[in-house]
Order: C-alpha cells, then sequence, then structure tokens
C-alpha cells in the first residue's frame, strides 16, 4: 500500500502518536457508513472525516486523544486535566452545565459529556483550576 505523506502545520518533527494515527488512518479504504468515536467527548462522528485531515495531529483530535500528543507546543510544563462532576453519591452527573475559572481569572462555560466528564483545561505548570456546577458570572 503506498504510504501518504503528511501535511506538518509546523515545521517540528512529528511524534510518534501522530505518526502512527496517521499512517494507520491515511490509508483505510473509504467506509461511507462507517462511525468513529471521539473517547474524550463519547460524540461519534463519520469515520471517513478522518481521511480529509492531512496529518495525524487532527486525526487524534478528531479521535480525541490528541492529548497525548508530544509534537504540537507540547512542553514537559504543560498540564492537562478534565473533571468528573459527580453528586453526593458518587453518581456522574451528564449534561450538566458547569463554569471553570481558569488560573486566568477567565470563566469558561461548558456542558458535561454523558459520563459527567468536562473538556479538559491545559495550564502551564501546575495551577488550580476551579469547577463551579451552573453559570457563574464575573
Amino acid at each position: 500500500m503506498e504510504q501518504q505523506n503528511q501535511k506538518s502545520a509546523m515545521d517540528e518533527e512529528e511524534c510518534q502518536v501522530c505518526r502512527i494515527t496517521y499512517s494507520i488512518y491515511s490509508n483505510f479504504p473509504p467506509m461511507p457508513s462507517a462511525m468513529a468515536l471521539n473517547a474524550e467527548t463519547g460524540e461519534w462522528f463519520p469515520f471517513d472525516r478522518l481521511k480529509s485531515y492531512s496529518n495525524g495531529y487532527d486525526m487524534a483530535e478528531a479521535l480525541g486523544y490528541a492529548w497525548a500528543c508530544h509534537c504540537r507546543g507540547r512542553s514537559r510544563n504543560r498540564f492537562d486535566q478534565r473533571f468528573t462532576l459527580t453528586d453526593s453519591g458518587g453518581n456522574a452527573l451528564p449534561n450538566t452545565y458547569y463554569t471553570a475559572e481558569l488560573p486566568s481569572g477567565a470563566l469558561v462555560h461548558g456542558i458535561t459529556d454523558l459520563q459527567g466528564r468536562t473538556k479538559r483545561y491545559q495550564t502551564h505548570g501546575a495551577r488550580s483550576i476551579h469547577v463551579f456546577i451552573g453559570h457563574r458570572e464575573a
């Protein structure tokens, strides 16, 4: 099978995660009725969309594991975290509105996924992120 070349958005060398992801999905045959799962959000999307991406990072992002990439500006001092919101009994709170207060003081609103998880938040260095149930204003 002919190997396609990745078009990198950056001039840096691609990490193993991006290279392997691209080498796997760029050579798949068309599958118009197949669906793929974003492991981070739990959302399904058309599998053929993966072939439309020109690099492994974009594919990994669509599949929900781009946080494992080591070539896109990821420094050793970068932290990447998401939170699971639960009730007092430990049960996940799916589709729940929340507000995250970032280290900068910015408030970011979101809705948890089906497992009660927030989106991922990245910081440079160990920093506190406060998460509140409901929408909070500054």
